[in-house]
């Protein structure tokens, strides 16, 4: 189930939940099957249950008798190693291994380089219902590429109503209510030499390394919606150095309309922050009238969060100078040119 960050009155929620659907075995299968030449080696077992774990395990310390930090509840693979020790097991101890092993919850077992296993192995596997799987491809290959399938497909993920844009390499998450000009100001900095990610419906993934990725709909991919003129493809016009298909979220900037009556940032000292998925991203609020430029603003506030990743903040550098100057003695009239 995906969540959207915007609520029915247009308003913009404080934080951005999500959730996960975890991938099933049958959904590995069916997306891996070629990529990884994956044959089903019992194919009267239902392939319904899921995986929880991005990470792999290689139950090699199992098969010899050890489960005191079994991780049952990921997918098994066997590689060369395991295999051969099966084989060198007696009949007893490997029944006796066999036995505990499958006693667990396993979701599949994937057989490295296509190798021959034992046949009460898999009498137990579909005893226990089981999946098994085989692949002609080398272990560690095996291993890295489930593990990035696995991490990809159950990462938390939602949908929100905004604009998504690479500027100078930060990528910038513009929301606000429907009409306050996203996709416009998207536009133009598209036009200023700047990329396109996703426009109106942003997915956003949340990694294990805390990275938010974000992405377009397939459907829309490379498209935007301007009123009065309609969807354009920003693809064809600009060409493909004007988008890419997904980028990390590095801000957040809210489009509202300018209200007197809103205390807003003047100085940059306070940082507000906006929740996607349990991570704070640093959140701009901006106000829209006549004859503000905010693609321009917009530039500038991705070239300051760049200098602040790279350990300058301005605002914090002026105060820090102000308040030398003060401690000084300095007369106020004198400020300014102390400043200079």
């Amino acid at each position: 189930m995906r969540s959207s960050a915007t609520k029915k009155n247009g308003d913009i929620d404080p934080s951005v939940k999500g959730s996960v659907d975890f991938l099933t075995i049958g959904r590995m299968y069916e997306l891996l099957r070629d990529r990884l030449k994956l044959k089903l080696l019992t194919p009267d077992i239902s392939l319904g249950r899921k995986i929880r774990s991005a990470e792999i395990h290689r139950p090699g310390l199992a098969f010899s008798g050890y489960y005191d930090y079994f991780a049952f509840d990921r997918v098994q693979i066997l590689g060369k190693t395991e295999i051969s020790f099966l084989f060198k097991l007696s009949p007893a101890q490997k029944k006796r291994n066999l036995k505990k092993f499958f006693s667990y919850k396993i979701p599949c077992i994937v057989v490295a380089k296509n190798q021959r296993i034992p046949d009460d192995f898999l009498a137990l596997a579909n005893e226990h219902k089981v999946p098994v799987f085989k692949s002609v491809l080398q272990t560690s290959k095996l291993v890295s590429q489930i593990t990035v399938f696995i991490e990809d497909e159950n990462a938390p993920r939602v949908s929100v109503h905004g604009t998504l844009v690479d500027v100078y390499g930060t990528g910038i998450l513009l929301l606000g209510k429907s009409g306050i000009g996203k996709s416009e100001c998207a536009l133009e900095l598209v036009e200023r030499g700047h990329r396109l990610v996703a426009d109106d419906v942003v997915y956003i993934k949340r990694y294990s390394n805390d990275e938010l990725l974000g992405s377009s709909n397939e459907a829309i991919l490379h498209h935007m919606e301007i009123r009065g003129l309609g969807i354009i493809n920003v693809r064809s016009i600009f060409g493909v150095g004007a988008i890419r298909n997904q980028k990390r979220i590095n801000m957040v900037v809210t489009l509202e309309k300018w209200g007197h009556q809103d205390d807003y940032e003047r100085t940059g000292l306070d940082i507000k922050h906006y929740e996607i998925l349990g991570q704070q991203v640093p959140h701009l609020i901006l106000p829209v009238r006549p004859g503000r430029n905010i693609p321009v603003i917009v530039e500038i506030a991705a070239l300051n969060d760049r200098l602040k990743r790279m350990g300058y903040h301005s605002a914090r550098d002026l105060n820090r100078k102000l308040i030398e100057t003060m401690n000084t003695g300095v007369l106020e009239t004198d400020i300014e040119a102390a400043m200079a």
